[in-house]
């Protein structure tokens, strides 16, 4: 996927407001909105992917205000909370479709897109969500092809939900590679989070994706381990918007689904969805 116009209000908003969690020195905030700025005008002209562009411009924030991971703390926080409202819900789910429902659910975790909220009664908002269903959803087509599963991840909070998914996954015969960050990106689950949650217990393997601090996943920047997975696969399972945004810019021979709630306008016209809606939407790449 590439920039959309409203890519760079939403962007560099966003690395104002994260710089904050670290710093309100407003010397600091002004280099990093005038760095940031230069970063994203740069590579419209000459990349304007999506997921490259943006994963620079956070990397350059991160160098500005000297943190390697601001939602540290956050990240944490989310997966404690997401556990409580795992175990509220997981009586109301019965099939391998509601679960992959509620790992879409949990894609709300997110603090990464200007203008969306995370509810503050998660249990109740799953309850709402799982009642209203998913907009788009070619699950019946992609579910046929889950012998051999590559799950890209996304949020901490939402990995909660994935581990679930993943699980029930493998309950029903597949065998799941599960792909983590290699470094902090936002509040996107690395090697550390993966350990914290056991998120061995619900996999064949747990890899990450390489290439350090990489928002999305970026197949040249994967390790030899992930590449054989991947070709091996039968199906990916990408969540959320970076991975959607990323992956779509590269031809692989698995097929992908892309698990996601939309939250800007941008990615719901090129997926074809409207913003608010949660989709499963099938890809042969």
């Amino acid at each position: 996927m590439k920039l959309a116009p409203e890519c760079r209000t939403c962007l560099l908003t966003k690395v104002r407001s994260q710089s904050q969690i670290v710093t309100n020195d407003e010397e600091v905030l002004a280099r990093v909105t005038s760095e940031c700025t230069e970063v994203y005008d740069r590579y419209l002209e000459n990349d304007p992917r999506a997921a490259v562009a943006a994963g620079e411009v956070h990397r350059t924030c991160y160098a500005l205000i000297g943190s390697t991971d601001p939602y540290a703390a956050m990240k944490k926080e989310d997966n404690e909370a997401a556990a409580k409202v795992a175990a509220a819900v997981r009586p109301k789910l019965h099939t391998l479709h509601d679960y992959m429902t509620a790992a879409i659910i949990g894609n709300t975790i997110d603090y990464g897109v200007t203008g969306h909220e995370v509810s503050t009664d998660l249990v109740a908002f799953f309850e709402k969500m799982l009642a209203k269903g998913l907009a788009l959803d070619d699950s019946e087509e992609f579910f046929k092809l889950a012998d051999r599963v590559v799950y890209f991840t996304d949020n901490c909070g939402e990995i909660i939900f994935d581990k679930m998914f993943c699980e029930e996954l493998r309950k029903n015969g597949s065998h799941v590679t599960i792909v983590v960050k290699d470094k902090p990106m936002l509040n996107d689950v690395t090697v550390k989070e993966a350990a914290d949650i056991r998120l061995e217990d619900a996999a064949d393997a747990v890899f990450h994706s390489g290439g350090g601090a990489q928002l999305g996943a970026h197949p040249p920047h994967f390790p030899p381990e992930v590449r054989d997975a991947v070709d091996q696969a039968t199906l990916i399972i990408a969540k959320g918007l970076a991975n959607y945004e990323s992956l779509t810019e590269y031809t692989l021979r698995p097929p992908v689904a892309y698990l996601l709630m939309v939250k800007c306008d941008a990615v719901g016209r090129d997926v074809g969805a409207k913003k608010g809606e949660m989709i499963a939407v099938f890809r042969r790449q």
